[in-house]
């Protein structure tokens, strides 16, 4: 009979559970994840929309093949990994964003490229950003490297990431926008001014170098988006040299003129950017003022770039053509046998798909000298050629 009983309860209970109101027996809100198309990267999404998890990832494995007169160490001919990079990156409430990026490709070590933490004091408008990151100074350099047009960027830019400068450094910045409608950007920070991407030894310390001296550098940037096709951008960089050495070198890596500098330098950049339909224009302008040196870095280029078919996003090519001017001008360089460089690039983007892409880059680069560098012949023109396969997630 108790049994019957406990029966009969239980029978009770399952009754009336089965009339509660559905909200009741909803489960609770769940995480999500999964991939974006294109290398958008790998997401995990909070319930509420409010946290939002990515990892990325890109290699490039890449073929220099070049003229054994640059006194490059392996002649004609080199395999290398160009990059091979990890990006973990966390946004909260479209507010707070954290930012790490560590590269494997480095032949000299793994190297933390980018560390930073960034917040919004004005929602979707102006922002505070501090750690290690890429500085504002040139337009091409804040392109991220699996979205450059060419193989490398342009030669002048080059010359001063060998200092090191201008690639990436530790310090604040402030950015944003002036205007509601961001027709016109900004940017405006200090930093220490002796860092690197890579994980070299700068001024005695290795990759993620302290500051060594009582000097920082100021950078500053205004964007200016005059029409949805056509926009500019202007900068200007002060600093003061620590005793290091300025390299201008070809897109093998042959050095061809090797530079000590020291003291004040002034920099300021110029680009302009068209993009409409499959047609787009670009054109960047630098120069670095080593006053107490007396010596100047200029150089830039202009380069047009059309989709014959598809995109990047499906699939396609695009030709690429660039054509470029870097020297060093004053006193110091009296003595060097040769001052400039001029480099012609015709190559193609090959868009497999949106994931997947090979880069062909024919460069000629004319050396008006010998250079004091490791170049064995003197003025002339000289082929290389850069083959670069990626693929990104």
């Amino acid at each position: 009979m108790f049994r019957s009983m406990r029966s009969l309860a239980a029978l009770s209970v399952l009754s009336v559970l089965s009339v509660l109101p559905a909200a009741a027996q909803e489960p609770a809100p769940v995480w999500t994840a999964g991939l974006n198309p294109q290398g958008g990267g790998l997401f995990v999404k909070s319930p509420d929309g409010k946290t939002l998890f990515r990892l990325y990832g890109y290699a490039q494995p890449q073929l220099t093949l070049t003229d054994e007169d640059n006194g490059n160490s392996f002649e004609e001919s080199d395999f290398r990994v160009r990059r091979a990079r990890v990006d973990f990156t966390v946004d909260y409430e479209e507010r707070y964003k954290l930012f790490v990026e560590y590269d494997g490709g480095p032949s000299d070590g793994t190297s933390l490229v980018e560390a930073w933490a960034q917040a919004a004091y004005v929602k979707d408008r102006h922002y505070v950003r501090v750690g290690k990151f890429i500085t504002p100074f040139s337009a091409e350099n804040l392109r991220s490297s699996r979205a450059l047009d060419t193989v490398e960027r342009y030669l002048a830019l080059n010359a001063m990431f060998s200092l090191p400068a201008l690639d990436v450094q530790f310090g604040p910045m402030l950015w944003g926008h002036f205007d509601a409608g961001k027709k016109v950007g900004y940017f405006l920070g200090v930093w220490n001014g002796n860092a690197s991407a890579g994980a070299g030894v700068v001024n005695g310390q290795r990759g993620n170098a302290r500051d060594n001296n009582g000097d920082k550098e100021v950078q500053g940037r205004v964007n200016v988006k005059w029409t949805d096709a056509f926009t500019t951008g202007a900068a200007f960089d002060l600093d003061k040299e620590e005793a290091q050495t300025l390299t201008l070198a070809s897109y093998s890596g042959g050095r061809f003129i090797v530079l000590p500098v020291t003291g004040d330098r002034r920099g300021w950049d110029l680009d302009a950017h068209f993009r409409k339909g499959r047609l787009s224009l670009d054109s960047e302008w630098l120069s670095a003022d080593f006053e107490d040196t007396e010596a100047r870095l200029s150089g830039g280029f202009a380069q047009a770039a059309f989709w014959v078919r598809g995109s990047e996003a499906k699939g396609g090519v695009q030709p690429v053509l660039r054509a470029e001017l870097s020297e060093l001008t004053g006193d110091a360089l009296d003595a060097i046998d040769g001052r400039r460089v001029v480099a012609v690039t015709a190559g193609a983007n090959v868009w497999f798909n949106g994931w997947t892409r090979w880069q062909i880059n024919a460069i000629g680069e004319h050396f008006d000298g010998r250079g004091n560098g490791s170049f064995k012949a003197g003025s002339g023109w000289r082929p290389t050629v850069l083959s670069q396969l990626q693929i990104k997630f």
